[in-house]
């Protein structure tokens, strides 16, 4: 069958690794019906074919706001901004709903099929906020001896299952 045009914006995302590019948003905080513009920042030389493919995703991973002046896909049912390498800029305007944080996310799709990844999170926490300083929701670090004090035989296993979830 043949492809439309419209698909073929949005590369397959094949080998994904971090990327090493940055991106910054302005402003840094969440708010609902804000325009942000979202930068990105790369020193190294580009193929003419790369493209920057850019995301906004809520907590439950779904598309949200819109990108502004950027022609978009989807990809994977989610709104995608396209951008040529020679953009390193778009504007996104957040939705009017109240969400806890949104994640943008920035993808450099290589002509050797190959992607780089970075993303930056949005949150409503930041800044002048409301909450008290000691807020229970970000447990302090916790120093390492504490840690190793609390680990025992039959715990360890579970912990070598889970790296991802462990606190230190």
């Amino acid at each position: 069958g043949q492809e439309q045009a419209g698909t073929e914006r949005c590369p397959r995302l094949w080998n994904v690794t971090e990327g090493n590019f940055s991106v910054e948003t302005s402003p840094e905080t969440y708010q609902a019906s804000t325009t942000y513009l979202v930068t990105i920042k790369d020193s190294r030389n580009r193929s003419s074919s790369s493209l920057y493919l850019l995301q906004a995703l809520s907590p439950q991973s779904s598309s949200v706001g819109t990108w502004q002046g950027t022609p978009t896909g989807n990809c994977s049912s989610v709104v995608t901004a396209v951008l040529n390498i020679t953009g390193s800029t778009a504007n996104w305007t957040s939705p009017n709903s109240s969400l806890a944080s949104v994640q943008i996310r920035v993808y450099l799709s290589l002509p050797d099929n190959t992607t780089e990844l970075s993303t930056v999170l949005l949150s409503t926490g930041a800044g002048n906020s409301t909450e008290p300083p000691n807020s229970t929701l970000a447990p302090s670090p916790r120093p390492s001896s504490v840690c190793r004090a609390r680990s025992s035989r039959w715990l360890l296993p579970a912990l070598l299952l889970l790296p991802a979830l462990l606190l230190c």
